[in-house]
């Protein structure tokens, strides 16, 4: 019973200075000026108070140094709604609250970040001094201001250096703004949202470069259906005869599917942040889970695919994928939306790191992809060109006869009547 009781006491003690460690990290990275630091229990990347409060709000992933103490975490307790903790008292900063984050940052450039934490009150003080505040407090509060002042003005003296070319939030070698390159990935590795670092080959990139290369056909879309739209109401607006009931008419041609593919964009995000942050294995079977991916989007995708089908004929036999460069485009979203579903099946079914919800979204994605596809061609007025059998030859001489008819002819079908 006592050895028990021992070894509890070690492990306790071991988290403890586990968690110490963490904090002293997380403090000297602070001290540094640094927005991430290196866990040494785990070697992931993790991002410091200070890149969240250049974010200026709270992202929702439950990040280890929140200093909006998680305002924006759905909590999973209730049914889908966000947690209140912004009242928190370990909160330094409301999400969103520019001028206080503005501020906050400062004060860790200028290395005080640290030096009003026993009381929330001071930064009041810090900033305008009260009538009613004792002479004491008044003098501490004027040293500080000044203390702040002129480390601002020394700050301000500095000339403006383009970057490092470090990469990344660094800023690069001509710029010091946020560069897309970092060079980590040049030995043929990246890193997850966890920040675990993986073989590029990996079938989770694989999965999610599929997911993104979907998105941008899904975006290729999106601008041909604007540019059509824009060539169309510049036709109209040359004719006079144009009442502005057509002109309305013909500016809203294809209904709501522009806003639609807007939101799949989106919500193909959504699926690319599921595949990059992968839950432990005993996460998906609990049924709270943190990372669950909204059963709502597929309902939406399929009442979507409802209301453009009852505008549609009958569908009697397989189609070719013809029609308009938009229709045909909407196609190989269509068939590299079935990719992406097959690279997402082992996600699911072997790793289970990835909700399911979010693999059955991309498979009704694909029906919408098809059923909008027919849409495209439906609004342009374009014909729909039916798949057809090769004829079957029963003799040689009918062979030479048809030499020139070997399949059957093509069928049209009118989409409006």
């Amino acid at each position: 019973m006592g050895s028990a009781k021992n070894a509890a006491a070690k492990q306790k003690n071991e988290v403890s200075a586990a968690v110490m460690d963490i904090e002293d990290c997380h403090r000297q990275a602070i001290l540094d000026k640094q927005s991430t630091y290196i866990d040494p229990s785990t070697d992931f990347m993790v991002f410091t108070e200070l890149a969240h409060l250049k974010r200026g709000k709270c992202c929702g992933n439950q990040c280890r140094h929140c200093p909006y103490a998680w305002e924006n975490v759905r909590n999973s307790s209730s049914s889908g709604g966000f947690t209140d903790s912004a009242a928190d008292n370990k909160a330094r900063a409301l999400s969103g609250d520019r001028k206080k984050t503005g501020r906050l940052v400062k004060r860790i450039l200028n290395g005080t970040y640290y030096e009003e934490d026993d009381c929330s009150s001071n930064e009041t003080t810090h900033e305008a001094s009260s009538d009613e505040s004792s002479d004491e407090s008044s003098d501490e509060s004027s040293d500080e201001s000044s203390h702040s002042s002129n480390a601002s003005q020394s700050q301000a003296s500095k000339p403006v250096v383009k970057g490092h070319g470090k990469g990344g939030s660094a800023g690069g070698t001509l710029t010091s703004k946020n560069v897309p390159y970092t060079r980590k990935g040049d030995a043929g590795t990246s890193q997850l949202f966890t920040g675990e670092r993986r073989s590029k080959d990996d079938v989770l990139f694989e999965a999610l470069g599929t997911v993104d290369e979907l998105c941008s056909v899904a975006g290729v879309v999106y601008a041909e259906l604007n540019a059509s739209q824009g060539k169309r109401r510049s036709s109209n607006s040359t004719e006079e005869a144009t009442t502005t009931e057509n002109s309305k008419s013909k500016t809203a041609m294809y209904g709501d599917l522009p806003e639609q593919l807007l939101d799949v964009m989106s919500r193909l995000f959504d699926v690319g942040s599921h595949i990059a942050k992968p839950a432990p294995q005993n996460q998906q079977t609990d049924g709270n889970k943190i990372n669950a991916f909204n059963t709502r989007h597929t309902e939406q995708l399929e009442e979507w695919i409802d209301k453009m089908t009852d505008d549609l004929p009958e569908l009697t036999s397989f189609i070719l994928p013809t029609g308009s460069p938009s229709s045909a485009q909407l196609h190989v979203a269509r068939t590299v939306c079935r990719r992406a579903e097959r690279r997402m099946v082992p996600l699911v079914q072997e790793e289970e790191t990835v909700d399911p919800a979010a693999l059955a979204y991309v498979n009704r994605l694909s029906d919408y992809f098809f059923t909008a596809a027919r849409f495209v061609n439906y609004c342009e007025d374009r014909d729909e060109v039916q798949y057809r059998v090769e004829e079957r030859v029963v003799s040689d001489n009918d062979a030479r006869k048809d030499a020139k008819h070997s399949q059957r002819e093509m069928v049209v079908v009118k989409l409006k009547k």
